[in-house]
C-alpha cells in the first residue's frame, strides 16, 4: 500500500519507519527540516525520560548499527531529541522515503468532491488520495492509498485574548508576541534581562518561561515579571497541585518551583485574569487586563496552548470534535476519560487527576498517559485517512510520545486488517 506521511517530527518519522518495515511503500513530507518544530524549542528539557521517548522498533534497529543510546532513565533537551530523530532518519528502511523541504499544500480524493459518496466509504476508498506538494522543483500532484497526518500543532498556537479569540490589537501585533518558547536563558537573554515581561498561561510552558525570566534577577536585577492566568488557584491554594501519582519528576520539580515563584514579592502574579486588548508604542506593549487593570511591558509571552489546524482536511469527510477541534472519535474518548477524572481539557497544569486507563484496568496511570481503547478510535469519516501525534489531541495537552507510538502501531493494524501486527514486540 502506498502511504503518505505528513510531518517530519518524532511521530511522523516513527510512522514512516514502522510502515516501511511492515512492507508498505511510504513517503514522508516535511515542509522544513526534519524535526523542525522540535528544534524551535531545543533549549527546553523534556519531562519524560529517554526510555519513553524512543520506540522499541527504532531502538532495535539503531542497536543493530552499534548505536549507544543515552540511559533510559535520563532526560533530554529538545535539541537532543531532534538529533535522535535525524539518526532515525538515517536508518536503511527510510532511504529514499523522506522528502524534507516539501510542503503538502492540498489534500483531496482524486476525481471526488467532499460531498460525494456520503455514507459509502468503499466508494470513496476506491479513489486514491491526491496530494499537491510544493518543493524546490515546484508543485506536483501525487497519489496515495492512505494518508497519515502527523504534522503536529506547534505552529498553531491559541490566541491570548479573552475567550480564546484574538483580542483587539493582537492580530496586528502577532509577529511581535512570543507564542512559542523563547530561549530566555540563552540566545534571547538580552531581550528579557532588565526588561518587563508579561507571561500569560497556566501550563508548564508558562511556568518554564516565568522561571527562566526570574532566573535572570541575579545578573539583571531590573528584570520584572507579570504572570497572568485565566483560572483560579488549585484546591490546595497553590497554582499547581502536586499530583502524588505523577511519575514525571521533571514536571513535579517545575511545579514546586512555580508555586514558590508566584509568592515572591518581585512577581506581579494575577489569577482569574484575562487579556482584553493589546497596543504597542515606543517599544512597549500596553496590555489592558480584565477588571480595568493595565500593564506596560517590553515582552508578551502567550503560552495559552495549541490547536489542531484542520486546513488540510477541508476536502475530506472528517468530523472535528466541538470541544477539542481534534478528530472526533479519539477526542471524545479523551474527553470521557477526563470527565471520569473530574477535569475538563488538560492544559498541562498539575490539578489534573490520574486518568483511568481505557485499556487495561481501572488503576490510575500517570498524568497524560491516556490510552486508546481500540484502534477503531483512530478511524475518521474518511477511509484510510488518519491523524496521529499531538495534533490528534486537538487542544488537550495530555499527549506523550508513547501515546503516539501506540497510535502508529494501531494505524498499521487498521491498514493491514491485522489486530496482531506488532513491531514493538508487546513492549508498549
Amino acid at each position: 500500500m502506498k502511504v503518505a506521511i505528513i510531518g517530519g517530527g518524532p511521530i511522523g518519522l516513527e510512522a514512516a519507519l514502522y510502515g516501511a518495515v511492515a512492507g508498505h511503500d511510504v513517503q514522508l513530507f516535511e515542509r522544513g527540516r526534519l524535526a523542525e518544530n522540535v528544534r524551535q524549542w531545543g533549549h527546553v528539557g523534556l519531562f519524560t525520560e529517554w526510555g519513553r521517548n524512543r520506540s522499541p522498533l527504532a531502538a532495535r534497529l539503531l542497536a543493530d548499527q552499534g548505536y549507544d543510546p543515552a540511559p533510559a532513565d535520563s532526560y533530554s533537551t529538545g535539541a537532543e531529541l531532534a538529533d535522535y530523530v535525524q539518526r532515525v532518519a538515517s536508518l536503511a528502511p527510510l532511504r529514499g522515503k523522506l522528502c524534507p523541504q516539501t510542503e503538502v499544500v492540498a489534500l483531496c480524493r482524486d476525481g471526488c468532491l467532499k460531498g460525494d459518496f456520503w455514507g459509502l466509504p468503499e466508494e470513496r476508498a476506491a479513489r486514491p488520495f491526491r496530494l499537491i506538494t510544493r518543493g524546490l522543483g515546484g508543485e506536483r500532484a501525487r497519489h496515495f492509498d492512505a494518508v497519515i497526518d502527523a504534522s503536529g500543532s506547534y505552529a498553531s498556537p491559541n490566541w491570548v485574548g479573552n475567550g480564546g479569540a484574538p483580542c483587539p490589537g493582537e492580530s496586528a501585533l502577532q509577529g511581535a508576541i512570543d507564542y512559542q518558547l523563547p530561549d530566555v536563558a540563552g540566545t534571547e537573554k538580552g531581550r528579557f534581562g532588565n526588561k518587563h515581561t508579561l507571561v500569560v498561561g497556566s501550563g508548564h510552558s508558562a511556568a518554564s518561561t516565568a522561571l527562566a525570566v526570574a532566573d535572570l534577577w541575579d545578573e539583571a536585577p531590573r528584570t520584572r515579571l507579570t504572570w497572568v492566568i485565566r483560572r483560579g488557584l488549585a484546591s490546595s491554594g497553590e497554582v499547581y497541585w502536586l499530583d502524588p501519582n505523577d511519575q514525571l519528576s521533571g514536571r513535579q520539580k517545575l511545579a514546586r518551583r512555580a508555586n514558590i515563584l508566584v509568592n515572591d514579592p518581585r512577581v506581579d502574579f494575577r489569577f482569574g485574569t484575562v487579556v482584553e486588548s493589546l497596543a504597542r508604542q515606543g517599544g512597549e506593549f500596553r496590555v489592558q487586563l480584565s477588571e480595568g487593570a493595565e500593564v506596560k511591558v517590553h515582552n508578551v509571552v502567550a503560552h495559552t496552548g495549541l490547536r489542531s489546524d484542520p486546513a488540510l482536511w477541508t476536502e475530506l469527510q472528517v468530523t472535528q470534535h466541538p470541544a477539542t477541534g481534534g478528530p472526533f472519535g479519539l477526542s471524545e474518548s479523551i474527553m470521557e476519560a477526563n470527565r471520569r477524572a473530574g477535569v475538563g481539557l488538560s492544559t498541562g497544569y498539575a490539578e489534573r487527576l490520574p486518568v483511568v486507563s481505557e485499556v487495561e484496568s481501572a488503576a490510575p496511570v500517570p498524568a497524560g498517559d491516556i490510552r486508546v481503547a481500540s484502534p477503531s478510535l483512530l478511524r475518521l469519516g474518511e477511509p484510510n485517512f488518519f491523524v496521529i501525534g499531538i495534533k490528534s489531541y486537538g487542544r488537550d495537552a495530555g499527549f506523550l510520545m508513547q501515546n503516539g507510538f501506540r497510535q502508529v502501531r494501531d494505524v498499521y493494524r487498521l491498514l493491514a486488517g491485522n489486530d496482531e501486527l506488532d513491531l514493538y514486540d508487546g513492549i508498549i
